[in-house]
């Protein structure tokens, strides 16, 4: 089992509207295969002095590197595009695929 860890900066002034497209349409259309399971979206709370914005964790539950792979392959990469057209360079992020040692 692996975890699938995207870290996103989201800017202050685009932050509801982010949180609304992550939980009407990014999770429901990233579980829709069934390669990514558990969605949980969490507040990173650990803050910067003076940044603007919130940071945010969306992590699935994985079988494995390939099912992780062909869920990219198959969907996974034109999910996250809309990100640049829809909020420019107010939302950031990066992804990290963690290996579960004690579930």
């Amino acid at each position: 089992m692996i975890i699938y860890n995207t870290t996103f900066h989201v800017a202050t002034d685009v932050k509801e509207q982010f949180l609304e497209w992550i939980k009407q349409h990014y999770i429901p259309a990233a579980t829709s295969s069934g390669h990514l399971k558990k969605p949980q979206l969490a507040l990173i709370m650990a803050r910067n002095e003076g940044d603007d914005g919130d940071n945010y964790s969306m992590q699935f539950q994985v079988e494995s590197v390939d099912a992780l792979e062909q869920w990219y392959k198959t969907s996974g990469a034109m999910l996250l595009s809309p990100l640049g057209t829809m909020f420019g360079q107010k939302v950031a992020g990066f992804s990290t695929i963690i290996g579960v040692i004690v579930p």
